[in-house]
């Protein structure tokens, strides 16, 4: 089950026993400390819940509930609250930031990695390179809505965390980047410029070092 699938599970799960501001930071608590963690782990992140919420919750009896919406059609959940949760780090500040799950982080790298990439290229040359990028997202998998979401920001800018995307995916979109490189400027200078640019992400310190999407 996709991240995307088990963030809506809790979602669908949670939804109807949490206020919206309660329910965020739970959501990004259970990505940062429990998304990548084995089904068991579920009971322990509900005693947490209980903990956190200020409505008294019946844990057994949610985590019954929870385990049969995991284990139901996909068609019964909720759309996916990324947009909201975003919304939500967002106002949160700093705070967010110690919550945030490592999707999140990956994006936050691998923006920061392809924003200076791109940099090296003269504006003249840079719109075609972003273009023949969006002509081989094939490459990357996925659905056709997440490569036309990708293409989207690649041609328009602006940030990916509507397209919600993977650890992994990101690694694929950066060598996707770095490929093109090589074939536009010649491997060593592509080599260098990569070089130069986990460099300058390494001094932004983000949660998630770069070297995690090479």
């Amino acid at each position: 089950m996709s991240l995307v699938t088990r963030r809506r599970a809790i979602y669908t799960g949670l939804a109807k026993y949490l206020p919206e501001a309660e329910l965020m930071p739970i959501l990004s608590f259970w990505e940062a400390n429990y998304a990548e963690k084995p089904a068991f782990a579920l009971n322990e992140f509900l005693g947490e819940v209980a903990k956190r919420c200020s409505n008294q919750l019946e844990r057994a009896s949610l985590y019954r509930e929870l385990i049969a919406i995991m284990h139901g059609p996909a068609s019964n959940l909720l759309p996916d609250p990324l947009q909201q949760l975003e919304t939500w780090r967002q106002g949160a500040g700093a705070t967010a930031v110690e919550v945030s799950g490592v999707d999140v982080q990956a994006r936050q790298t691998f923006e920061a990695l392809s924003s200076r990439l791109f940099a090296a290229l003269p504006d003249n040359r840079l719109p075609v390179f972003q273009r023949q990028l969006g002509s081989r997202l094939g490459e990357l998998g996925g659905t056709s809505e997440t490569r036309l979401r990708i293409r989207a920001w690649l041609e328009q800018g602006g940030s990916l965390a509507r397209v919600g995307l993977e650890l992994q995916q990101y690694r694929g979109l950066l060598n996707l980047i770095y490929t093109g490189l090589c074939e536009e400027l010649g491997p060593v200078q592509a080599d260098q410029l990569l070089s130069q640019a986990v460099r300058h992400t390494e001094q932004l310190k983000l949660r998630l070092p770069p070297q995690k999407l090479l």
